[in-house]
């Protein structure tokens, strides 16, 4: 190899550290800046605070041991989520009420989905905790079975607050 492909070789392989130098230093203080930190979400590892966390309202039975509402399905628990007027959006409606309304035992969407884990609504329908992201079978029950003594979910996610008689209902 010549002196000058050796040079060549050189100077681009110098050029190509730079820019994934550049690259790497970018990135990280677009990440690390202050105008993004509110988009970074926390994840609360629920196995070793379990023991730690009280229930603070009776609301909070509602979400279950994932940190999830119960009874949502898996696909639109990000529907669940307030918008940045602290509302949340009817599924079929899309008609906006206060958070603070959903799970509050009084049926606010015609189609019942803003009461996923109680039974005030009707037409409503409580989605067990074990769901697949494949296939076609999507386990639920209507939302009138939910705590009713009886489990209907295999998992027994639809009798939350029986969780000492579970085993013995599902028998």
């Amino acid at each position: 190899m010549g002196l000058k492909k050796k040079k060549n070789v050189i100077i681009l392989t110098s050029c190509i550290a730079s820019c994934f130098i550049l690259y790497q230093l970018y990135f990280f203080l677009t990440i690390s800046s202050a105008d993004i930190g509110h988009k970074v979400v926390p994840v609360l590892d629920y196995d070793r605070v379990k023991n730690y966390i009280q229930t603070r309202t009776k609301r909070d039975k509602y979400i279950n041991i994932h940190g999830i509402i119960r009874g949502v399905y898996f696909k639109n628990v990000k529907e669940y989520r307030p918008d940045s007027n602290n509302e949340f959006s009817c599924l079929t409606s899309h008609e906006k009420i206060p958070i603070e309304q959903l799970n509050d035992d009084f049926c606010d969407c015609e189609d019942g989905s803003d009461e996923p884990s109680t039974t005030a609504c009707p037409n409503g329908i409580f989605y067990c905790d074990t769901q697949f992201s494949k296939g076609s079978d999507v386990f639920s029950v209507p939302s009138n079975k939910v705590n009713d003594g009886i489990c209907d979910c295999c998992d027994g996610s639809d009798e939350f607050e029986h969780p000492d008689d579970v085993s013995e209902l599902s028998e």
